[in-house]
């Protein structure tokens, strides 16, 4: 195996009708722009674990990864860097409130997406993605049979009848 130096960044991408959960940045460059619960991952973190802990710091909610629905790569000063969006579900009633990094967060309606000032066109594009189609890889947790993080993201089962 070769291992190289790459940018890892997820997003959560909670879904509720023609609606997602957006929040707008308190800080940094980006302050003021809308996107999606987003950021890095940790040493000794899975992506999918980092998109669940970020949704948790920026929105205050505890969410499930049900499957992948964006993947972004480009170079980023001659590093590889790539952003993961998982879909993911809030169980029970939560609501969502702003984290110390967000000054807002809410459900954006599909028709209101043009009218916000995106943090980019590729987190936009993923959001008008989000609620245009149902198709997402899905995601499988293996790790209690490997006794490791382990997940696994593929296309849903559909041989033989079954979704």
């Amino acid at each position: 195996m070769h291992t190289i130096e790459c940018d890892v960044g997820v997003a959560a991408i909670v879904r509720k009708a023609r609606s997602i959960l957006l929040v707008k940045e308190a800080h940094g460059r980006y302050k003021d722009s809308w996107g999606l619960p987003k950021g890095y991952i940790n040493e000794n973190e899975l992506p999918s674990h980092a998109a669940l802990r970020e949704l948790s710091e920026e929105c205050n909610v505890n969410g499930r990864i049900i499957g992948v629905q964006a993947i972004r790569e480009r170079l980023l000063k001659e590093v590889p860097a790539i952003f993961i969006a998982y879909l993911v579900e809030l169980p029970g009633d939560q609501e969502p409130t702003p984290g110390e990094e967000v000054s807002e967060t809410r459900f954006v309606h599909a028709d209101e997406f043009g009218e916000l000032n995106w943090i980019s066109d590729a987190m936009h594009s993923m959001a008008v993605s989000a609620v245009n189609s149902n198709q997402a890889l899905q995601t499988i947790d293996y790790e209690p049979q490997q006794g490791h993080p382990y997940m696994l993201h593929t296309l849903p089962k559909t041989w033989g009848g079954e979704a």
